[in-house]
């Protein structure tokens, strides 16, 4: 496993890309609304919070579970 600092890193980066795509699909105003998207951005940016706060509590067995869900949601990490 790389470094946990460039894991950490990688994670900050896809949120605000994560981020700036649901305000994106907001802005555009999309007929019909984009619903499922802006949820599932949701529930990356939440995983990712998570990986992030057992990383901090040094937990890492979680945090590579929460990693192994993220990839199944369809984000891949460079690991």
């Amino acid at each position: 496993m790389k470094d946990i600092s460039l894991i950490v890193m990688q994670l900050k980066n896809r949120q605000i890309q994560i981020d700036r795509k649901i305000n994106q699909l907001i802005d555009q105003n999309l007929d019909p609304f984009p619903f499922e998207r802006l949820e599932k951005g949701k529930k990356l940016i939440e995983l990712i919070k998570k990986i992030q706060q057992a990383i901090e509590g040094d937990d890492l067995i979680l945090a590579g579970m929460h990693i192994k869900e993220l990839e199944i949601e369809g984000l891949k990490l460079d690991l």
